[in-house]
This record gives structure tokens, C-alpha cells and sequence, in this order.
């Protein structure tokens, strides 16, 4: 039964442990957004292989349903990951988001863009709950811009090489039209349901 199931491994997040000035999960910093992705099937995926690619959690649902051979005419954001095990490209660059701040990654680089400022405006502190409540000042800007590849702790904000800058901004703002266009919910009406009091009825259970 065992080699007869997919077994997959990974995680929502990982976590940022002082990095930046800040502990917790909620930016996009490669230490929070680069997570494992392990996936065992012994009949099915080839053993041992590293795999190089842009994958995203939203890929695991159409992989799973790959995999099982199921067909559905559900539509998903997501690709079956299938295609890029076998060594074929799935995606040009990744996008990451989370709260009012967007990145895109492409090959070395990788540029983070603030869009709600206010989250974070230069010298706002914030605390952290150890043996005591202690403020970290986190110096926050608008844009940052990194190679990874070179940097991979993103100590470096290279956000003065404004070519590049200007190229990733350009394909990130681009995702983003598009899948507006694209998307068959209304983001408004999403957006409402969210900021909406939640039924609390699991906590009588």
C-alpha cells in the first residue's frame, strides 16, 4: 500500500527568525516563500531527482489529480508539475503575494514591491513576544531588489539598477492585469466576504 500512495511533503511557509529585523511569516523574503516540495510515488515519479523550475503551492491539486489520472473540468491557477519533472519549462517566473506586497521571481533576480506602505512605514516597530515584548525597528521601503543568486540571504537592496527594476515591475504589474481579466470571481466581492464577521458555529462543537 505504501509504494501504492502518494506521499507529498511541504509547507504554507517558512519563517523569518531575525532576518531583516523581523520574526514571523508574513513577508516575501526567500526565507519565508522558498518551502520544500517533496513528493514520493515509487510507479509514478522517478527517485532521487532534484528538480529545477518555478513551482507553486497552487500546482499541487492539478499534480494530485495528474497523477490519479482524474479528469475534471474545474479550472485551477494552477499546472500539474508532471511536466516539469519530465524537464519541461511550466512557467517563465514566479509570483509570490501576500497582504499589500507582491514579488516576482525571475531566474537571479527577484524584486519585492510594497503596495500598502502604511503596513510598514520607516522606524515603525515592530515587537516580538520572547522572555519579554522587545520592539524591532523595521526600516521598511517601498521596492526591493535582489539577486538572488549571488545573495541569497537579500542583505543586498539593489533597487538602484533601475533597468531591472523597471523589466520585472513591468511583468509583475502585467500578471496582475491579466489575471484580473482573467479570473471568473469578482475581487471586490471576494474582498467583502473577507473583511465580513466569519460564522463562529465549529466553536460549539
Amino acid at each position: 500500500m505504501l509504494d501504492d500512495t502518494l506521499i507529498i511533503i511541504t509547507s504554507d511557509h517558512g519563517e523569518q527568525l531575525g532576518q531583516h529585523g523581523l520574526y514571523g511569516h508574513a513577508g516575501l523574503h526567500e526565507s519565508v516563500v522558498k518551502i520544500p516540495l517533496i513528493m514520493r510515488l515509487p510507479d509514478r515519479l522517478p527517485q532521487g531527482l532534484r528538480v529545477k523550475g518555478y513551482a507553486q503551492q497552487v500546482d499541487i491539486v492539478p499534480t494530485i489529480l495528474d497523477l490519479a489520472q482524474i479528469e475534471t473540468n474545474y479550472r485551477f491557477d494552477g499546472v500539474s508539475l508532471l511536466e516539469l519533472i519530465k524537464g519541461r519549462r511550466i512557467r517563465d517566473y514566479a509570483v509570490v503575494e501576500t497582504w499589500g506586497e507582491r514579488a516576482i521571481i525571475d531566474g537571479d533576480w527577484k524584486l519585492i514591491v510594497h503596495y500598502e506602505k502604511e503596513f510598514k512605514e520607516p522606524g515603525v516597530e515592530l515587537k516580538m513576544l520572547l522572555d519579554e515584548v522587545k520592539p524591532i525597528p523595521y526600516k521598511g521601503v517601498r521596492i526591493e531588489l535582489y539577486n538572488i543568486r549571488d545573495d541569497p540571504m537579500e542583505v543586498i537592496n539593489l533597487v538602484e539598477r533601475k533597468d531591472k527594476v523597471d523589466e520585472l515591475l513591468e511583468k509583475l504589474e502585467r500578471w496582475i492585469r491579466d489575471h484580473l481579466e482573467e479570473g471568473e470571481a469578482d475581487p471586490m466581492e471576494i474582498l467583502d466576504r473577507y473583511l465580513s464577521p466569519q460564522p463562529v458555529e465549529w466553536q460549539k462543537r
